[in-house]
């Protein structure tokens, strides 16, 4: 009883919103200041133009980029983007700067178009 009421759950979901993986589904991926910059694919699959900005959601622990926090860029320097989602930045930690990344793929979707947090 259980697993039919799952499949017919799963049928109704878009293959195009899914949890993280914005990357497979948006184009022209850029940095722009704090500010991650986007075409996505909406349902029609028509591109669209979607931004978020990293600054509000990512922070520093320690020389580590954390979601679910907020100003990295007030501590970290010299971050980059790579075209997989893998956002890269050198990070304090104690008396030093050291690398720190964090896959954006695992928390930022693609819903119907929009950048958006999971």
């Amino acid at each position: 009883m259980k697993l039919s009421s799952i499949a017919i759950l799963a049928v109704g979901v878009p293959t195009i919103v899914q949890a993280g993986g914005f990357a497979s589904s948006c184009a022209q991926v850029f940095l722009g200041g704090t500010w991650i910059n986007a075409l996505c694919k909406n349902s029609a699959g028509t591109y669209i133009p979607t931004a978020r900005d990293l600054n509000a959601e990512i922070g520093n622990a320690n020389g580590l980029l954390v979601r679910r926090s907020s100003g990295y860029a007030s501590v970290c320097r010299d971050c980059s983007l790579t075209t997989v989602g893998l956002f890269k930045c050198s990070c304090p930690r104690i008396n030093r700067y050291q690398a720190a990344s964090i896959n954006l793929n695992n928390f930022l979707s693609n819903r119907n178009g929009i950048l958006t947090w999971d």
